[in-house]
């Protein structure tokens, strides 16, 4: 992880989650956006240069192929990481607590939150999927670690921006691109 430390100074990018808004939010990204996938949900979408992911790819066969598969960087506290976490990490609750860490870590400005839906509405994907486990957590529960737990845990978390979702009560929202 320590060679990886403002590798891309400057430069925008875009943690990609799995929300109803991602097709949409994608369209508005900057040029030039190193892009970071949240799990596998993008990889449906769009060419990513990392995947991050705490579970352990055992746990899910989707995610497990997904690992195996993956052509760019895998970034994970798993034994299937090709970067090794030599620095404290923060993990936090989701994996997409650790790719927003990891934009930051790598020096990226702005680092833009993409379908961050945070599991609400009727459908918690933009794909089928189904798993259902965190559907019926009121939103303040997905929200708690980004409101108690980033702007202790991220490196300057000021350069956060939200393209839209429920997390722009937090950080600020990214002036999208026409």
């Amino acid at each position: 992880m320590s060679a990886y430390r403002n590798k891309f100074e400057g430069r925008p990018a875009a943690v990609l989650g799995g929300g109803m808004s991602l097709p949409e939010d994608i369209k508005h990204l900057p040029k030039r956006c190193v892009m970071i996938a949240v799990n596998y949900h993008a990889l449906k979408l769009c060419k990513v240069d990392f995947m991050v992911y705490n579970d352990f790819p055992e746990s899910d066969p989707i995610l497990l192929d997904a690992v195996r598969n993956f052509y760019g960087v895998r970034v994970s506290p798993d034994k299937s990481s090709d970067i090794q976490f030599d620095v404290p990490v923060w993990t936090g609750f989701y994996s997409s607590n650790t790719a927003a860490w990891f934009g930051l870590w790598m020096g990226c400005n702005p680092v833009i939150l993409c379908g961050m839906d945070c599991y609400q509405g009727e459908r918690a994907y933009f794909h089928e999927y189904e798993d259902k486990e965190h559907f019926h957590y009121p939103l303040e529960h997905h929200i708690r670690p980004w409101r108690e737990d980033a702007k202790n845990m991220m490196p300057d978390w000021q350069r956060i921006r939200v393209m839209s979702g429920p997390l722009n009560e937090i950080f600020e929202v990214y002036k999208r691109r026409r």
